[in-house]
Formats: C-alpha cells, sequence, structure tokens
C-alpha cells in the first residue's frame, strides 16, 4: 500500500512552463537584447542554468552570470507566481492528505520560487518536506535528493510512490526502489516502460491508489 507521495513540481503538480517562458524573455531583452525569445518547452526540466546553457552554449560566462541574475530576480519574485496547477491537482492533494498519506515536493526549482508557489495555491501546509537543490541538505542530482528524502523520512521503498514527467524522475524512483507514477500529461517524453504506471491525467492518480 502506498503511503507516501513525493511529486515533482513543474509538469507535475504545476503548468509552469508559460511563466518561466515569459520570465526567460524579460530577461534575454535586458540582458541579451539581441537574442530571439527563447522556446524552451522541449528544455523545461533541468535547472534554468542549465537549460540557458543548453540554448546558448557558447555564450560568454559573464553574459551568461547577467542572464541568470535578471531571469532569478524577476522570476523568484513575481515571475513564478504565473505557475498554475494542473486540472484536480489542488482537491486530489487535499483528499489524499486527509486520508493520511505523506506528501513530499522533490523538484530542480530553487526553495524560494517552489515554496512561494505551492504557498500561493494552499499546498504547503499538505506537505511534509519540499526539497530543492539549495535546501537543507543541498543535493546536485535528483536522485541524491530522493535519497535524502528516503533516509531523513525513512520511506519504505514498497509504501512510497514517486510522480513526475522527467528521465531524473524515473531514475529517482529506480534508486529509492520508488514505485514510479509517469506524468504523461507533462513536459517530458519518457518511452513507455513495465517499470512504471502512466498517468495521463493527475485524477488517475487517486483512481489507482484507490483500487
Amino acid at each position: 500500500m502506498i503511503r507516501n507521495l513525493v511529486f515533482d513540481l513543474d509538469g507535475t503538480l504545476f503548468d509552469s512552463l508559460p511563466s518561466i517562458e515569459q520570465t526567460a524573455r524579460v530577461a534575454v531583452s535586458r540582458a541579451l537584447p539581441e537574442m530571439p525569445p527563447p522556446d524552451l518547452r522541449s528544455l523545461v526540466g533541468p535547472p534554468i542554468a542549465k537549460m540557458f546553457a543548453k540554448l546558448w552554449p557558447d555564450l560568454p560566462p559573464e553574459k551568461m552570470a547577467v542572464l541568470l541574475a535578471e531571469f532569478r530576480a524577476e522570476y523568484d519574485t513575481a515571475g513564478c507566481l504565473g505557475a498554475t496547477p494542473y486540472d484536480d491537482v489542488l482537491a486530489v492533494m487535499e483528499r489524499l492528505h486527509e486520508r493520511g498519506l505523506r506528501l513530499f515536493v522533490l523538484t530542480n526549482k530553487p526553495e524560494k520560487p517552489t515554496r512561494a508557489i505551492l504557498n500561493c495555491h494552499g499546498l504547503l501546509p499538505l506537505l511534509s518536506a519540499v526539497s530543492s537543490p539549495d535546501s537543507n541538505p543541498p543535493f546536485s542530482a535528483k536522485p541524491l535528493g530522493a535519497q535524502a528524502l528516503a533516509a531523513e523520512f525513512k520511506l519504505r521503498p514498497e509504501e512510497t510512490g514517486l510522480v513526475g514527467d522527467g528521465a531524473d524522475d524515473a531514475e529517482s524512483a529506480r534508486v529509492c526502489g520508488f514505485r514510479f507514477f509517469y506524468a504523461a500529461y507533462g513536459y517530458g517524453r519518457l518511452e513507455w516502460s513495465e517499470s512504471f504506471t502512466a498517468l495521463e491525467k493527475f485524477a488517475t492518480l487517486e483512481q489507482l491508489l484507490l483500487s
């Protein structure tokens, strides 16, 4: 029986792409006005620095630093609040919490905007913990963050599920022995595997847990 659920944020609980792209356009217009507006859909998932590095691999470090500073200044204050929850996320999370499941968020997004988004939509009080790369303890890769959560909260593999849309989410579940629920409605494009359960919409998660 699943008693613990670990959720990715972007592409799983929230559609954050429009707000990320809007903030990126603002940052680029300020730091790199000669560059065209970026298309980030195929890149969403890793930290923004890695996304920008894939877009502009030859950008000098000093310009990249300015671009990232402009993005963080905009996104961490107001831009992040443009993220919208997927259908049924708020209601399902409330019901899972009421049934006594322990809920966690594990994301590549920094802690400040992550908590702002979750608090804005009333999800923060439902969570046992929020883990970001700059949390305490920090992590350099999501599987390491998953292992730290498992150790701190004694998450037994047979009682824990991880819900996410990316390859790093699948890997996090694998290294911890968690059941992986693939958010197929999100940004990731994972090939089907017998090792995970695909969700075409978020509400399917609750139906599976009750069946």
